[in-house]
């Protein structure tokens, strides 16, 4: 690079991934000398190459699976629940997987390997989507249909409700947000037979309002994402379970990193890697402000 010229936009960027992958490497190296008295429940969106920021590749996540399946205990949403309110044991590097909304790739891409495995999972469901086609990320994704609900609910596959209509529940009356939460948890136990008692904060996002809502209407757990990422402790509240995402962004060094104490402090680092990246964008040739 010749004295005094400005780093090409491709060259910031690089850096940027290596120092991000430098210090994730770093925490993952200090965390995972801690033991955790704590719990990771995954939260997963689509499982296809689609493009979608909240989609995994189905190699990427084989390979995720494969790493669970010989270092960690794959638990169930049950165990979850007595943990956090009972307080029972957990085997020691315990994780939970979970989906959002139910895209029609989780039973393509995602239920074979788990059912191959014996991996339990859960899927929250938005029940108004069942059967037809939802945006993610801006991208129209064929959602899961009842047959194929019922065909995972069988073997071994737990539904729990993540409303009808996917709102943000900040936005609506008291009577609405039971309608949306029983609604959905109606249709799965009609369409499914089995009782629903676990639900997901469409966006993660809730008040305490909302959380006695939950409760009222008989929801045994709750899970958030967003704001609420984090790992699980048994001295938590069981409607206001923190999980931890995973997208196309996690690669398999941050993956390890995610599922230690570290899982905050690597959201933290990504933060401050778009903030240097965002500055130095701004002195970048061709960039205007």
């Amino acid at each position: 690079m010749v004295a005094g010229a400005k780093p090409s936009q491709k060259a910031v960027r690089a850096c940027l991934g290596a120092m991000r992958r430098l210090i994730c490497l770093l925490l993952y190296c200090i965390c995972g000398l801690v033991s955790m008295d704590a719990v990771v429940v995954l939260l997963y969106h689509s499982v296809d190459s689609n493009g979608t920021f909240h989609s995994v590749n189905p190699t990427e996540f084989r390979k995720q699976m494969e790493y669970l399946k010989k270092n960690y205990s794959i638990v169930t949403l049950k165990e979850i629940l007595e943990f956090a309110v009972d307080g029972n044991a957990l085997p020691k590097k315990s994780v939970a997987i979970t989906f959002d909304d139910g895209y029609y790739d989780n039973y393509l891409n995602a239920y074979p390997y788990l059912w191959e495995h014996n991996l339990p999972a859960a899927i929250f469901l938005t029940t108004g989507h069942c059967g037809k086609k939802a945006a993610l990320d801006g991208v129209p994704l064929r959602m899961l249909g009842w047959n194929e609900i019922k065909e995972m609910s069988r073997n071994g596959i737990v539904f729990g409700a993540h409303t009808v209509t996917h709102p943000d529940l900040r936005k609506m009356g008291p009577e609405e947000i039971k309608g949306e939460i029983l609604g959905s948890a109606n249709e799965i136990e009609r369409r499914v037979g089995a009782k629903v008692e676990y639900f997901a904060y469409p966006y993660g996002a809730y008040t305490d309002e909302i959380v006695k809502l939950v409760e009222d209407v008989g929801i045994r757990a709750a899970f958030g994402s967003g704001r609420t990422e984090g790992l699980i402790t048994s001295a938590e509240g069981p409607l206001v379970l923190k999980r931890v995402p995973v997208d196309r962004s996690v690669s398999m060094l941050m993956f390890k990193a995610r599922l230690t104490k570290a899982v905050e402090w690597t959201r933290r680092t990504q933060e401050w890697a778009r903030k240097i990246g965002r500055l130095f964008a701004g002195n970048l040739p061709g960039q205007t402000k």
